[in-house]
């Protein structure tokens, strides 16, 4: 006789005993159940994990309890072709702890389905042992490609410890590894900043994450003026705006006020004096982030960009790059804008098939990064499963691509009298071949004249004479011939 299985309420307190942190994931990705040892391991009580909802996303977020975020499973396992629940499917689980540091945790899934077969949700079992870092990928099928770049994110962040969302940045490129060391630098001092880059590459984007981690409890606001249509009426109309709020008492603020200078490079002459004579009074508190897609030493050089301005405005500079210069960096910032995605959608994508990544290597993004985080939104609209194949990305990509394809693919070209030369000879040895070697009848064929066609045959390379040779070894060319052409 069969051991009858146990109800719920006896496995219950089965995972209420264990050791091994044991939670239930819904199919809206809501925690439903977690043992004390779950809670024990992110170090909150269970009342704050049950109803939460766990993202797929290993970005720090401003949620009070993205710490859940690392508990979320891979979306790929609740697919409905998933294997059966009797068989585990492992991915790296990771908590925070109260002081942001990070532990991961190998973990297994388990579908649970109802009598009819359908989905509840998926039962995670967590190994005792806590790791200190996420265990090193194995090079697998491209199925597991997602989860690899999502455990690599997970490590980078953890290792970085940034509070502040500089997805863009993730990558192994020199370029990110020297970018990430400036804007770490830019954040830890109050010196005027420059950030220069094609369009698309997130210059603003930069501009105010830096800003924004720049002392953050002193919640100073960034103030952004449009350069490309700022002339030197409106220049001191933001200035006295910015006056007006100034104590009355004429000392010094405590604080900078700080400009975001969008697109510095396009600004007005007229303009530039204007700026440049605020920012060289001693007792106007007034600090700038510029953008600009020159660079610094171009601004200097160039005959339209005030010299003075631009040194003042560069005390540190950040360079940034188009992204063809930086493609092995694609895998992962791709997944990084996917997940930084998933805290927003309702729908939780893993990531990328591996032909979809094969064509995103392939573009040459020359909308840069902004081109490539559309791309990625519109693309998860279109998928209709947790991974985005080739066939979700949207049109606008795809039409690029093919005339990308075409406009790189290799030129033929053509020197027309090698050709028409080729052609000639092609019909004279036709002619040749068809009159047997009598010149005179292949001159006829041909509509011209023996003389002529014996001026050619002379003038013509040696493979057509030695066609010639083999075609007629009898029809020899008379001196008589040869009289007549001089």
């Amino acid at each position: 006789m069969a051991n009858p299985k146990p109800s719920p309420r006896v496995l219950n307190r089965a995972f209420d005993r264990s050791a091994s942190p044991v939670y239930l994931v819904s199919t809206d990705f809501e925690i439903t159940y977690a043992n004390p040892a779950c809670g024990r391991w992110c170090e909150t009580t269970l009342e704050q994990l049950l109803g939460v909802k766990c993202v797929f996303s290993s970005l720090p977020s401003n949620a009070p309890l993205d710490k859940t975020n690392g508990l979320c499973p891979p979306p790929t396992h609740f697919e409905p072709d998933a294997p059966s629940s009797t068989v585990p499917r492992p991915f790296t689980a990771s908590a925070i702890n109260a002081n942001g540091k990070t532990s991961w945790k190998s973990a297994w899934t388990f579908q649970l389905n109802d009598a009819d077969e359908r989905l509840l949700g998926l039962l995670v079992l967590c190994d005792p042992l806590t790791l200190e870092s996420p265990p090193e990928p194995k090079p697998e099928s491209a199925n597991l490609l997602p989860e690899t770049l999502h455990t690599q994110l997970a490590e980078i962040h953890a290792i970085s410890n940034h509070t502040h969302s500089l997805e863009s940045m993730v990558g192994s490129s020199s370029f990110s590894v020297q970018c990430l060391k400036r804007v770490t630098a830019a954040i830890q001092c109050d010196a005027d900043l420059l950030i220069t880059g094609p369009p698309g590459s997130g210059k603003e984007h930069f501009a105010r994450v830096i800003h924004s981690a720049r002392k953050p409890e002193r919640n100073i606001e960034l103030l952004p003026i449009h350069c490309a249509i700022a002339d030197q009426k409106l220049i001191q109309q933001r200035i006295k705006e910015i006056t007006n709020e100034l104590p009355s008492s004429g000392k010094i603020s405590p604080a900078p006020i700080w400009l975001l200078l969008l697109d510095i490079d396009r600004l007005a002459p007229a303009a530039q004096s204007e700026l440049l004579g605020f920012l060289q009074l001693p007792e106007f508190p007034l600090r700038t982030i510029g953008t600009s897609t020159l660079s610094q030493d171009e601004l200097i050089t160039s005959s339209h960009f005030s010299t003075d301005l631009a040194n003042h405005l560069g005390v540190m500079v950040i360079n940034m790059v188009p992204l063809t210069e930086r493609t092995e960096d694609i895998p992962l910032l791709s997944q990084a804008l996917l997940e930084r995605d998933n805290n927003h959608r309702k729908k939780q994508l893993s990531g990328f098939a591996d032909e979809t990544l094969q064509l995103f290597l392939e573009f040459n993004w020359p909308e840069n990064i902004d081109q490539l985080n559309r791309t990625i939104q519109l693309a998860g609209l279109n998928a209709d499963s947790t991974l985005i194949q080739s066939k979700d990305l949207p049109d606008e990509f795809q039409q690029s691509l093919k005339a990308m394809r075409i406009g790189t693919s290799k030129e033929t070209k053509i020197n027309l009298d090698e050709f028409l030369r080729g052609v000639e000879e092609e019909l004279i040895a036709r002619a040749m071949r068809e009159s047997k070697g009598n010149k005179a009848k292949a001159a006829s064929l041909l509509g011209i004249s023996r003389p002529k066609l014996l001026r050619r045959l002379q003038n013509f390379a040696s493979p057509l004479q030695r066609a010639d040779q083999q075609a007629s070894s009898t029809d020899e060319i008379d001196s008589s011939a040869f009289e007549e052409l001089e």
